[in-house]
């Protein structure tokens, strides 16, 4: 029988064999060697993060102890108390402020007549016209009178409006009046038939007030956060309330969140262009007062939540 392989063959490969197995199983030794020192510096990490992070944590500890026993001192106890006092004090003045500032709304929107307007009113009346009554109430100007001439009244309303007294259409109301023609047949004597009566009456010209409140809707119910302010304007003009949008009083931020004009509330959508324009804007056309109402900012709230 023929033989395979000659021994020297055999041992060839015994020796190859072992050769690539013992490479092999060094490669695999450095590779577990390597792993195992990745493991233990890991590990190691692992507790110098664990020991820092203990000694951090006890030191925090430690400040949170000390501030702990700082607030229970005499020093600061009923600290919460004091500041709720203090706000409430804050609170009172801004009411008081208010007040006076309110008071001084009704002051500026009293509107007193003119000084010369008497004399203005006497020299347009003519030497063929009387007065025979005269009323101001608030704004409003009404005269009395008669005359001999029809067209006297309405150069009397000339002359007043020329001087600018009247803000708007003046009203004049004249009529023939026979009261005396009457008498005078009664009695059998002469008299003057042609006689009239009239009436002049119009809004005497004055500045138009815009007054402005500043509120906060608390858990409280609603304060002041500012005084009223009051902004004159002429008839017609174009009023401007500028930066409306957010309001700062004592540290503490607001957001408009709600507004009332002579106490009527806007809607929804003519708030929200308001507050997305943060100004408003109309015509003075007559005392009117506006009312903002403020919540406190979300980031306000977010940062004593913090």
């Amino acid at each position: 029988m023929a033989l395979l392989g000659s021994k020297k063959e055999f041992k060839k490969k015994d020796i190859n064999f072992f050769a690539e197995f013992t490479a092999s199983a060094r490669q695999q030794a450095q590779i577990l060697a390597v792993v195992a020192m990745i493991g233990v510096v890991a590990i190691g990490l692992s507790f110098v993060i664990w020991v820092y992070d203990l000694f951090r944590n006890s030191g925090v500890k430690n400040e949170i102890d000390e501030l702990q026993t700082t607030l229970a001192s005499e020093e600061y106890a009923g600290l919460e108390l004091k500041a709720q006092n203090l706000q409430q004090e804050i609170n009172d003045r801004n009411l008081y402020y208010y007040t006076l500032t309110e008071m001084r709304r009704i002051v500026d929107e009293y509107k007193p007549a003119k000084t010369e307007l008497v004399n203005l009113i006497g020299d347009s009346i003519p030497s063929t016209a009387y007065i025979s009554d005269y009323e101001l109430t608030g704004t409003n100007l009404m005269i009395d009178g008669l005359t001999f001439s029809y067209y006297d009244a309405a150069n009397i309303v000339s002359m007043l409006n020329e001087s600018d007294v009247f803000s708007d259409v003046t009203s004049l109301y004249v009529t023939h009046d026979n009261t005396l023609s009457d008498m005078a047949e009664s009695t059998q004597e002469n008299a003057i038939d042609v006689y009239y009566d009239f009436t002049i009456s119009g809004t005497l010209t004055n500045d138009i007030v815009i007054s402005v409140g500043y509120y906060a809707n608390t858990d409280e119910g609603t304060i002041a956060l500012d005084g009223v302010t009051t902004y004159a304007y002429a008839a017609g003009d174009t009023y401007l309330l500028e930066n409306i949008g957010t309001f700062d009083s004592n540290g503490i931020s607001y957001t408009l969140s709600s507004v009332s004009i002579d106490d009527v509330a806007l809607s929804s959508d003519e708030l929200a262009t308001i507050q997305a324009n943060g100004t408003i804007s109309g015509i003075a056309t007559a005392d009117t007062e506006i009312s903002l109402y403020y919540a406190v900012s979300e980031e306000t709230t977010e940062g004593s939540e913090a």
